[in-house]
């Protein structure tokens, strides 16, 4: 294979996350380096570019072949599609997914319409933009509130769920002030935590689930933001998972059938919870999961199944590579010499 300029698109972290989540989503310099070497295992020259203000003019001028993307965006609710829209509008191919998956991915009401409306099992939930909405009728508790527009489990904590109304309308009004922005209401389903990894294009395929075995177990267990960041005697991961053949196939249908709702492509992550009597609930999909190495719940889930940094990272890079082969149009012949005579 021809050697690549491969531009690797991301959002530095400069922010210590443990005493700041605004910029909780953003890379660490070492997972940008991890990711670099791992590209360049490949074959390819990689070309950094952080996705700040000045990315446009970078971009125009890198002159790369493909950009491998993990940028999270600015601000906006349409943060997440800056980098792949902007790549379509200099016909630069790239990996991952497009504008339109990922706007619909990070708003996550929208996202569980689509789940619902695709027959994907996804608990209730409705948005509050005040916090003084009315509840629906029939509404059950206990419940969990989210920042509706945030990755990484931000804003989510023990305090998260709540069970009652004027719990939970004080919690959303936290949210919004906090994060301006809508708070989702979720059923919380109590049971067990899964996630898995689904990667490749046109084919995706879908890892063996993950179990996140919560060591404290309590009757309220919640894979919230402080167990992100300091797991170590607190979550374990397992993988393959400890379940029923029937749960395992279970999730990974519904694992894809997500992915292929959305119209995602080379890599995403599905979160699951699966309650007392045994039923999967899609709880969200990411397209842009965390790629840091030995730490990225879907790194873990490769990993446990033989696939290695370098081949997860090279699997995810296939798929930009089969799209600007099928884009790319081919270098016309030169005539042929008439023989001299």
């Amino acid at each position: 294979m021809t050697p690549l300029r491969v531009g690797l698109t991301y959002n530095l972290k400069r922010i210590d996350a443990r005493r700041d989540d605004a910029e909780a989503e953003y890379d660490s310099p070492k997972t940008v380096a991890a990711l670099a070497a791992a590209i360049a295992a490949h074959g390819h020259r990689v070309v950094r570019l952080e996705a700040n203000a000045r990315l446009p003019v970078r971009l125009a001028r890198a002159g790369v072949d493909l950009v491998f993307n993990l940028a999270e965006g600015g601000l906006g609710r349409s943060r997440e599609a800056h980098v792949p829209a902007l790549c379509e509008l200099l016909g630069i191919p790239y990996t991952g997914s497009d504008p339109a998956a990922l706007c619909v991915t990070l708003d996550k009401a929208l996202g569980k319409r689509v789940l619902r409306d695709g027959g994907v099992p996804t608990p209730d939930f409705l948005v509050c933009d005040t916090g003084r909405e009315p509840l629906p009728r029939g509404w059950r508790f206990p419940a969990i509130v989210k920042p509706n527009l945030e990755g990484t489990s931000k804003g989510i904590t023990g305090a998260s769920v709540v069970d009652d109304e004027a719990a939970l309308r004080r919690r959303c009004r936290a949210m919004i002030r906090r994060y301006r922005q809508s708070a989702l209401v979720e059923r919380y389903v109590t049971g067990r935590e899964f996630t898995l990894g689904v990667v490749g294009w046109p084919r995706p395929a879908a890892f063996p689930p993950m179990e996140v075995v919560f060591l404290r177990a309590g009757a309220r267990t919640v894979y919230d933001y402080s167990l992100k960041q300091d797991w170590v005697g607190k979550v374990e991961y397992v993988c393959p998972a400890r379940i029923p053949q029937r749960l395992d196939a279970e999730m990974r249908r519904l694992a894809l059938d997500s992915f292929r709702l959305f119209g995602c492509r080379d890599v995403a992550r599905v979160d699951f919870r699966v309650d007392e009597r045994g039923r999967p609930w899609v709880i969200e999909l990411n397209p842009l999961p965390g790629l840091t190495p030995d730490y990225s719940d879907i790194v873990l889930n490769a990993a446990a199944v033989g696939i290695g940094y370098e081949e997860l990272i090279g699997r995810i890079l296939a798929g930009g590579l089969r799209r600007r082969a099928l884009t790319t149009p081919a270098r016309p012949r030169r005539a042929a010499r008439a023989p001299a005579g």
